[in-house]
């Protein structure tokens, strides 16, 4: 029993003692020598170079290197740094291949040549070089120390893939007047660790047996070296600091541009807050007209559906539910209400056409709408009105627009001048956006688009304010209020219009179309009580007598017009195939930690 249990331990020992030298055998590539220089420089910017010596033990292009900007703080924002001046080189200074790209907040540099595989065995030299700015941390007075700057740097980062034979380092800083208050720390390992030498003030230097690693300050740098080999996925950061005067504090200025460039594209909308009101105010401000006055009659003889798109200068479904409504009042049509569903009833409404042909009391926009419903059959249906009015939206505007331009109350069609400002706005913004991105020092498109689409948002209302009224427009409008105002307060008489209109069934039903346009039904209907007795011969619906009010009629009307509008407007869907910690206070630092870091990767 002892002897096979010997055995089996023997086994065990040889499986755990090969499967180190298995899993480098697998590995494509091995870094054997990784080398790194950062210069510190009095205004702050922090110039790197990366020497990685690799073997590569699998036929492979080459590298991938990734660089993070973008770093949590845990403090609910982000610290960017800045990487700019990349280029690669061979160790004798011959560019190689390159390509750069921002994705996920890392800067990714793949080295090497698509169409070229190296064959196994090879041994190449990458020389990466690359500026930092804005890679350093600022501190107050802590304990002993007086406020300090740091630079807190991951040198390989945690994501390396494969194993670094050795790792040596310096650090060169502006020179400072003594070592008493300059310290350094070397953290080596996984994601994490704590362990690595310290050196501080005027000690020459510090070694960490348990890592392999040593560390050592002289005059104007720090250097390290990383002995032991680092396993996949470890790395070595350093953390040093310097007296605050040693390197220039960025200034309101640098901050604000530090901050300002990479965000310019978040400032598009506020571009187009401030253009777009100037614009309006030089060319969408109509003439100057006289006071409101209160009208009776619609100026014009405008029908409902004239009339609510020239107050707002758009056609919405009100605007169609008012000429379907002005139809039945002509004649040319008849309303059915009635009730769908089981559970949830839905109130709605039957169209049936009288077949009365087209007369000269119809407008562009009620011929273009009757030709339309005609298309539907005798009796029309909300399906109906999906497939054959909803389509047509583009064709009812355009004949609405063109009334209001050939009674002269615009100089062009409000929908051309619409699109006019949509596209030029567009067209703007786009230019904007492109430049914003231009200028980011990341390369990041991410507040360009965001700004961009904010900017058209904010474009699209203001374009709408654009089309300008002839003076016979303004004047017109003033009027058109005017009658507006009528509608919403002749129940209360105040205008004492009895003594100007027949307050009748047929005033009530000439004035309807437009109070559905206005979306003052109610309010019309308000007038007639006790006045109308009768619902109007087009609107067929069971009333027993006595019981009409024109109140009720105006409700139903509108819960009709509602479900009627939608349908119109809707048309049927189409179917096809379808950081800003320390490395030294309170202990927080740690390997992996800092700016720099990323990892490496081969392709």
């Amino acid at each position: 029993m002892r002897r096979a249990f010997g055995c089996i331990s023997k086994l065990a020992l040889c499986v755990i003692a090969t499967v180190p030298a298995l899993c480098a055998a697998q590995r494509p590539y091995t870094i054997t020598n990784y080398t790194v220089d950062l210069q510190l420089a009095r205004s702050g910017v922090l110039s790197v170079e990366e020497r990685l010596s690799v073997r590569f033990d699998e036929s492979r292009r080459g590298i991938i290197r990734t660089i993070p900007y973008d770093y949590e703080t845990g403090k609910g924002y982000a610290r960017r740094v800045t990487l700019s001046d990349v280029e690669v080189t061979d160790a004798s200074g011959s560019a190689l291949p390159t390509k750069l790209s921002r994705q996920g907040g890392n800067l990714s540099i793949r080295i090497g040549d698509p169409d070229v595989f190296l064959p196994p065995g090879t041994r190449q030299t990458y020389v990466i070089r690359y500026k930092a700015e804005g890679a350093l941390n600022w501190f107050d007075k802590a304990g002993d120390w007086e406020p300090y700057c740091e630079l807190y740097w991951n040198l390989t980062g945690d994501q390396v893939d494969t194993e670094i034979s050795q790792l040596s380092f310096r650090v060169r800083f502006p020179k400072v007047s003594g070592l008493s208050h300059v310290r350094a720390r070397l953290f080596v390992g996984p994601y994490g660790s704590k362990e690595g030498p310290i050196v501080v003030g005027p000690a020459k230097s510090a070694t960490d047996p348990k890592t392999g690693s040593s560390l050592t300050i002289s005059t104007e740098s720090v250097q390290g070296v990383v002995s032991g080999p680092l396993q996949p996925f470890s790395g070595a950061t350093v953390v040093l600091n310097l007296p605050a005067d040693a390197v220039q504090r960025p200034g309101p200025i640098q901050r604000a541009k530090a901050w300002l460039l990479p965000n310019l594209g978040f400032g598009i909308p506020l571009v187009v807050l401030i253009l777009m009101p100037i614009l309006h105010w030089r060319y969408g401000r109509d003439p100057k007209a006289g006071p409101m006055v209160v009208q009776f009659d619609p100026p014009l003889g405008m029908s409902g559906s004239e009339l609510g798109t020239f107050l707002d200068q758009r056609v919405d479904t009100r605007d169609l539910v008012a000429g379907i409504f002005t139809l039945a009042v002509k004649g040319y049509l008849t309303v059915h209400p009635e009730e769908k569903g089981l559970l949830f009833k839905k109130r709605t409404a039957e169209l049936r056409l009288t077949g009365k042909e087209p007369g000269d009391d119809l407008g562009p926009f009620e011929r273009e709408l009757l030709d339309a419903l005609k298309r539907c059959g005798d009796t029309i249906s909300e399906s109906d009105l999906r497939t054959h009015v909803a389509t047509r939206l583009a064709s009812f505007k355009s004949a609405l627009y063109e009334s209001l331009e050939d009674r002269g109350l615009y100089p062009t069609s409000p929908q051309l001048v619409v699109t006019f400002w949509l596209v030029i706005g567009a067209m703007a913004i786009l230019v904007m956006a492109f430049l914003t991105a231009w200028l980011s020092p990341f390369g990041d498109p991410t507040p360009s688009i965001v700004g961009a689409i904010a900017g058209f948002l904010i474009l699209i209302p203001f374009a709408r304010l654009m089309p300008r009224r002839t003076a016979l427009g303004a004047k017109v409008l003033g009027q058109a209020r005017g009658f507006e105002e009528f509608l919403r307060r002749a129940r209360s008489k105040e205008f004492e219009w009895m003594d100007r209109k027949q307050p009748n069934a047929a005033l009530f039903e000439e004035y309807l179309p437009h109070a559905v346009a206005l979306g003052l039904t109610e309010q019309w209907a308000s007038a007639f009580v006790g006045i109308v007795q009768e619902p109007p011969s087009w609107y067929v619906a069971p009333y027993q007598t006595g019981m009409f009010n024109p109140v009720f009629l105006a409700s139903d009307l509108d819960v009709i017009g509602h479900s009627v509008g939608a349908a119109a407007t809707t048309p049927p869907r189409s179917s096809g195939a379808s950081g800003g910690s320390s490395g030294f206070s309170g202990g927080g630092g740690f390997s992996g930690g800092g700016f720099g870091g990323g990892g490496t990767s081969s392709w």
